[in-house]
């Protein structure tokens, strides 16, 4: 494949991932419910578990199936982080040129409370995973 088109390709991807974030991001703000990663999961295991009227052992392996995709996502996630941070500061850098001086301090205070929000949200899930994962341990040893 020549090179414009990988360029391409990845283009579509980034653009892709970008606007399944920013809908994500959209569907938290019209519906809190959805906004965490684990009510999310809980939802679809028991959706999941009532539909398909799964066995515990079926819903243990679901999970672990859950586990290995989330990581997979992560690894790729992780992978592309660093270009996502280049072309969000390019943003950041293009929206401050078109702004007055004294729109400036508002629009970086703006910046950043909503990486504030999104950091509290990461750990939120963080902490969330973590949870899951010891009650799944603590119902493994009994």
């Amino acid at each position: 494949m020549k090179p414009n088109r990988w360029a391409a390709i990845a283009l579509g991807a980034l653009l892709f991932v970008c606007g399944a974030i920013f809908g994500a991001l959209a569907m938290s703000l019209h519906h809190p419910a959805l906004a965490n990663a684990e009510d999310y999961r809980q939802r679809y295991v028991n959706e999941m578990q009532s539909k398909l009227k799964l066995t515990p052992a079926q819903v243990s392996q679901l999970q672990d199936i859950l586990d290995d995709t989330k990581a997979k996502v992560k690894a790729v996630r992780d992978s592309y982080h660093p270009q996502m941070i280049k072309i969000k500061d390019e943003q950041i850098s293009r929206v401050k040129s078109i702004l007055t001086p004294q729109q400036v301090p508002a629009y970086v205070q703006l910046v950043a409370e909503r990486e504030r929000r999104a950091k509290e949200q990461e750990e939120r899930d963080r902490e969330a995973d973590q949870r899951r994962v010891a009650a799944r341990h603590a119902n493994r040893a009994q």
